[in-house]
């Protein structure tokens, strides 16, 4: 073969899988339109669209009326060519779901974790026996599956698929997950820390469609991130990326879980705001919350903030205005497009929200543009979409690329 024919061969396949990827991301388009952005011929755009339906990988959608009136066809993404399997693991609730190629749930399942195993093989167990339930619930052969992803706290050691020493979730300190779990249900297995799976989450399916440059910051008994640039999750050299709980606020700050002291998640995160709170009802003994000093719940601590509880209300908003500073000094160093900002804390009391919004806008370098900072569109589903992401990133970056490159 020239060289000529294969930079000619390599270059129709550039094309397919960009317009595939295209077509995936904004999930309807038409010929003219993959043209105008793609700079190739409406011809070529045809028999590329020719081809990716017969492969089975696109098909037409409804039609679509253009400016001067015309129906043209829109194409969108054959969302059940297979189906991804996704887990968010999380210490309130884990949840498992099957979905198709547009992120759609077919099947879901949870576990609630109070009462979950605190042995390694125990906790593989019931997620197997959880995953087994829900491809059974989709009613989908196994063999359209095209692999499970995981989002588990972290760090994760991605080259090893090795969850590393998760502070508030040591089941699976320094555990193999990823193989663990490929062994058992023997489909391919992709792991990534919970706040990558859940910014994948909303930068395919919620509030940062249509933007290529975003962070997610996670509000919940953790905090943490993860970090979208230019299309492309970052993990990071290290793959500690997104730690953003573990920034330091103040030095002679409380003890954080990680042993350093002022971390961002020993100060506004779920976990501070209940030591917190703790503190401040001892001294209290009439109040609502005394009687349950030694079992309190964040739940309970969130529904007393929003009943106007004038103790606790104080110490949410102080933690909601800890986490905008640091919000703050995240735009001045990363400059997103978009900041989503999702957990328990933010989807709970509105007000932890409206509080980081406003300072960590005042906190940005004056006369800089202002940043778009939203709450998360998918909330609590948002980390198991997001894992499904994961399988689905990998089939149309990887799998699909090689498919394509023999034709």
């Amino acid at each position: 073969m020239s060289s000529g024919t294969y930079r000619t061969m390599q270059l129709k396949h550039v094309n397919r899988v960009a317009v595939l990827n295209y077509i995936r991301r904004h999930r309807h388009t038409t010929k003219a339109n993959l043209a105008s952005i793609s700079g190739l011929t409406f011809m070529a755009i045809k028999k590329i669209l020719e081809e990716l339906e017969e492969l089975g990988l696109v098909r037409q959608d409804d039609l679509h009326v253009g400016k001067i009136g015309r129906k043209a066809v829109t194409y969108t993404i054959a969302k059940d060519y297979g189906y991804t399997a996704g887990m968010h693991i999380n210490m309130f609730k884990t949840r498992v779901a099957i979905m198709n190629l547009q992120g759609e749930i077919v099947a879901i399942k949870g576990i609630d974790m109070d009462d979950a195993p605190t042995e390694p093989a125990q906790m593989i167990d019931l997620l197997v026996e959880t995953l087994e339930a829900a491809i059974a619930e989709s009613g989908i052969r196994r063999e359209k599956l095209l692999g499970l992803g995981i989002g588990t706290p972290g760090p994760v050691n991605l080259q090893e698929g090795m969850v590393l020493s998760p502070p508030n979730m040591t089941v699976f300190r320094y555990f193999p997950l990823q193989k663990v779990m490929q062994d058992r249900v023997g489909i391919p297995v992709l792991i990534h820390k919970d706040t990558n799976a859940i910014a994948m989450g909303e930068y395919w399916r919620g509030a940062g469609a249509g933007y290529q440059n975003m962070a997610y910051v996670d509000a919940d008994m953790g905090i943490g991130s993860g970090l979208i640039l230019d299309g492309v999750l970052q993990p990071g050299a290290h793959f500690v990326a997104g730690e953003f709980g573990h920034i330091t606020l103040d030095v002679n700050g409380p003890l954080c879980n990680c042993g350093s002291r002022g971390c961002l998640e020993a100060m506004s995160s779920g976990i501070a705001i209940l030591r917190t709170v703790r503190e401040e009802i001892a001294g209290h003994p009439s109040h609502p919350l005394h009687k349950h000093l030694d079992s309190l719940t964040i739940q309970q601590v969130l529904r007393a903030g929003n009943d106007g509880d004038s103790l606790v209300i104080p110490v949410l908003n102080n933690a909601a205005y800890n986490m905008g500073l640091a919000v703050g000094n995240l735009i001045n160093i990363f400059d997103p497009e978009i900041i989503i900002l999702g957990g328990l804390l933010v989807i709970n009391y509105k007000p932890y929200f409206d509080i980081l919004k406003d300072t960590a806008l005042l906190k940005r370098l004056p006369g800089a543009r202002e940043n778009l900072i939203v709450p998360t569109v998918c909330k609590d589903r948002a980390g198991v979409i997001g894992a499904g992401e994961l399988v689905s990133n990998h089939f149309f970056s990887n799998t699909i690329s090689e498919l394509l490159s023999k034709g």
